[in-house]
């Protein structure tokens, strides 16, 4: 099972900013660190219950297989893949790398598990740029290496160095993208690349223009169904808080000593109504799953 990915940070050199749509119920955060600890059957139920619930997405059934895997209980492993791949789709060749998975390859039913998999992977992805896609995931996998390193050793000055360095190649190739096959929205890109490629815009802090520009594409992305509306949002908050101006949905969060709290918002008092718009829940909700994540 790949580390948690579902805090996404953004570092700056003041703050750590989380993105708020993927920002980890507790409970999911609880069931990587039974991951972490080697508490298998723990995992799984816990990745389990937030994928059954609304909400839940295809990452929590694939990492609730996993542990089940590694906790030894094949039967539910492959039910609880069946259901994913079925209710989302799973990516073949994570499947095939994925050592969690180690356990069910010799079972007789893996290989019709992967011609599942490989049925639906195709029947999601039709029409899509896979290449452009698989690209995205590379660049954002290097995204978050970096930044899960920085949360253990924020004053880190070569992994800050670091972080810069592929933040700068990300949203320049991004950029080349952009301006050759325009926003790589669903349509290109299938839901998952489209967030990849807003997570990297998101980092493109050091060049407002570039974030500008793709915050302008969403808004027609928005209207053509072919973006989030939340992810207009986030992007929202983020380039309004990078000109020193308030944000609109409370979406970037900052340090205050040993707290974390909401960077200002505009007309705070109706910014809940905003969230609800766009398909979020309350700030004060968030506020507890960010600081539930980061106070450790």
């Amino acid at each position: 099972m790949p580390k948690l990915r579902a805090v996404v940070i953004a570092f700056t050199a003041c703050a750590l900013l989380p993105l708020a749509t993927l920002a980890a119920p507790p409970m999911r955060s609880e069931a990587q660190r039974a991951y972490d600890a080697g508490e298998y059957a723990s995992c799984a139920a816990l990745y389990a219950q937030v994928a059954d619930a609304e909400g839940g997405t295809r990452a929590d059934g694939y990492n609730a297989a996993c542990c089940l895997a590694l906790a030894g209980n094949a039967d539910a492993a492959f039910e609880r893949l069946r259901t994913t791949i079925t209710t989302h789709f799973t990516s073949v060749a994570d499947l095939q790398q994925d050592e969690d998975f180690r356990s069910l390859r010799d079972d007789p039913r893996w290989e019709p598990m992967l011609a599942l998999a490989r049925q639906e992977e195709d029947r999601h992805l039709a029409g899509t740029d896979r290449t452009l896609r698989r690209e995205l995931f590379e660049r954002l996998n290097r995204d978050q290496e970096i930044r899960d390193r920085l949360i253990a050793a924020p004053e880190d000055k070569a992994l800050i160095a670091e972080a810069e360095r592929i933040d700068t190649d990300n949203t320049t190739w991004l950029k080349q993208v952009v301006a050759s096959r325009g926003w790589p929205g669903y349509k290109l890109v299938h839901e998952d690349g489209a967030q990849a490629a807003w997570l990297l815009a998101q980092h493109a802090d050091r060049d407002p223009a570039f974030q500008q520009q793709v915050l302008e594409l969403l808004e027609k992305a928005v209207l053509d169904k072919d973006a989030k509306p939340s992810h207009l949002a986030y992007l929202t908050d983020r380039v309004r808080t990078g000109r020193d101006e308030k944000q609109l949905y409370g979406t970037q969060f900052i340090k205050a000593g040993d707290d974390w709290v909401p960077a200002p918002i505009e007309d705070e008092a109706h910014v809940d109504e905003r969230r609800q718009r766009i398909g979020l829940g309350t700030l004060a909700e968030y506020a507890e799953q960010i600081r539930a994540a980061y106070s450790r």
